[in-house]
Formats: structure tokens, C-alpha cells, sequence
């Protein structure tokens, strides 16, 4: 790892990674494939419309359907996005299905967001919603760290977790 790198991570402060997310045309088609192919699951399949959300700093409306499954300690997470503007969308035209984000679960949000914003990274997509799915809240921002790190980051704060 070169210093670049290590003194990223060390200003970052980041947790392990918590969850994989790849993005696709049909979940309920990769679920099949996924528990069929590898056992894997069982997903949790659910439709996401966050309270509030921002693509770029402007209020927007999105929703997705989203499936979710735990590897270990690492939870795979299918996105589907279905309307609305956001990141899933953008990415999804220009890249294609596959990988898409690491997430990071964070216990002090804010601070995770100013640490981001204070290595340079552009908050692209926030959101902040009740979700029922887990009977619980979450925030969670995507960073754009493509240049640095190859795909999306995600900070998030659960309150199930």
C-alpha cells in the first residue's frame, strides 16, 4: 500500500467494509440465480422509496427495489433502481450491471460525511428514511471515489444495527 493510500485511509477513518453493492436490470432474476447457483440467502426483497433524497445537492424522487443478503459479515446488496433521478440510474446507463458501491456502516455519521468532503470527495447521492423492510432509520451518502478507489463509497448509519 503506498503512503497516498495509507494516509487516505488513516484521514477516511473507515470501518470495515459492511456491504457489496452491485447493480442490476432485474433483482428478482440475479435473487434466482444467486440462492439456485450459490445457496445463497436468504434475501430480504423489498421496494425503497427514501423520505428525502439528493442526486447532486438537489432534492430529487427515487425508488428502487432492493435485495439483500448476508455473506458472513458482509451484506450483498442487488439494487434495482426503478424511477426517479439518482446515481444508481446514471451509473447503471454508463457501466453497466456489476459492481457498483462499497458500504461502510458508521456510528458517527456526520463526522464521516465531513472527513469525506474534507479529503475531497463530491457527496453525489444522500439519503434519510424510515424503512420498514427493518422496522428501523438510515442515512447513508454515496462519495465519489472512482478516480481514487474505482468505484462508489457509501458511508451509512443504521439504526438496526
Amino acid at each position: 500500500m503506498n503512503d497516498e493510500v495509507k494516509n487516505l485511509q488513516a484521514r477516511l477513518n473507515l470501518p470495515p467494509i459492511h456491504q457489496i453493492g452491485l447493480l442490476t436490470q432485474d433483482v428478482r432474476a440475479i435473487v434466482a440465480t444467486y440462492e439456485s447457483l450459490f445457496g445463497l440467502g436468504p434475501f430480504i426483497t423489498y421496494e425503497f422509496r427514501p423520505d428525502r433524497h439528493w442526486y447532486k445537492n438537489e432534492l430529487t424522487d427515487f425508488r428502487a427495489l432492493y435485495a439483500k443478503a448476508m455473506l458472513g459479515d458482509i451484506e450483498l446488496c442487488f439494487m434495482q433502481p426503478l424511477e426517479g433521478k439518482g446515481i444508481h440510474m446514471e451509473y447503471l446507463a454508463a457501466k453497466g450491471e456489476g459492481l457498483f458501491n462499497l458500504g461502510f456502516s458508521v456510528t458517527d455519521y456526520e463526522q464521516s460525511y465531513a472527513r469525506f468532503v474534507d479529503c475531497g470527495f463530491d457527496p453525489v447521492a444522500r439519503a434519510e428514511s424510515f424503512v420498514p423492510a427493518y422496522n428501523g432509520y438510515l442515512k447513508g451518502c454515496y462519495f465519489d471515489t472512482q478516480e481514487v478507489c474505482g468505484m462508489i463509497f457509501e458511508i451509512m448509519w443504521k439504526s438496526w444495527l
